[in-house]
Parts: C-alpha cells; sequence; structure tokens
C-alpha cells in the first residue's frame, strides 16, 4: 500500500516537470537554429505567474504546455521537423538518461518519471488536435505530418 502512495505521489509530481522538459525541448532546437523562443508554458488559462519567458498558467501543468517561437518558415524543412520533435526527443533523452543512470535503490523513487515520459512522448508522436474552451492545440506527430504534407503538395 505504501508503494502505490508513493507512485500516485510521483506520477502527481512528475507530470508538470515531464511536460516542462518536454516544452524546453522544443525551445532547445529553435534557439539551436537561431530563432527566438517567444514563451514557454505551463498550463493553459490565464496567468498564475510569469518568469521571463517562462509562464504558468491557472490550470497548471495538468494538461500539457506550450512553447511559442517566431516565425520558423524560413528554416529548412528538416530542422522544422526537429524543432517539432524536440519536445519528444528531450523526454525520451532524460527518460533514458535517469533509466540507465538511477540508482536502482531509489528505482521507486524515479520510475513514474520514465515511465511519463516515454508515455508524453509517444502520445505526441500520435496526430490528433487537443481541444479544449481554454486553447486549440495540434500534437507536434500531426504538425509534422501536416509540413511534409505541404511539401508534398509543393506549398
Amino acid at each position: 500500500m505504501q508503494e502505490q502512495l508513493i507512485n500516485f505521489l510521483m506520477y502527481i509530481l512528475y507530470i508538470p516537470i515531464v511536460f516542462i522538459i518536454h516544452e524546453l525541448g522544443h525551445a532547445l532546437f529553435v534557439v539551436l537554429f537561431g530563432k527566438e523562443v517567444r514563451e514557454v508554458q505551463l498550463g493553459f488559462g490565464k496567468d498564475l505567474f510569469r518568469i521571463k519567458k517562462f509562464v504558468v498558467k491557472r490550470s497548471m501543468g495538468w494538461n500539457g504546455g506550450y512553447c511559442s517561437w517566431e516565425n520558423i518558415d524560413s528554416l529548412a524543412w528538416y530542422k522544422k521537423i526537429v524543432i517539432f520533435l524536440g519536445g519528444i526527443i528531450l523526454n525520451l533523452v532524460t527518460a533514458t538518461l535517469v533509466w540507465i543512470f538511477g540508482d536502482v535503490q531509489y528505482a521507486d523513487w524515479y520510475r513514474s518519471f520514465i515511465i511519463l515520459s516515454y508515455f508524453i512522448a509517444v502520445i505526441n508522436l500520435l496526430p490528433f488536435k487537443f481541444k479544449s474552451n481554454i486553447t486549440k492545440i495540434e500534437s507536434d506527430g500531426l504538425q509534422c505530418i501536416k509540413l511534409l504534407n505541404s511539401m508534398k503538395q509543393g506549398k
């Protein structure tokens, strides 16, 4: 029972952390390709607090996050794909590093982080739109498919 409680609490704690890592993955590649990140946000809705370009919204991180950047139309198509997949890449890298280098003695504490990170990475590969009364967002996978389709059609 105690182990189940620890796992549940770790999932709650790690959800916003995994979303922040995901959004920072997009931001990392935007900056590496010479563009500017406008904002990295956790959650949606009205601002709860802001520190420079990082903002936490009222709904917190239970329903995701968002990274906005300046126009990337001038970038090569493969750089755009890397930006769209940047969150997935960073989720997979951080989860794998924790898995490889994590001390087995503390596995109960970080197992939830690994599972959530892989889960978020896989879910974001699926092409879907997330709509709520607060926001409308396309998954990373859908953005990649749209980009590849527009290239195929010569746009």
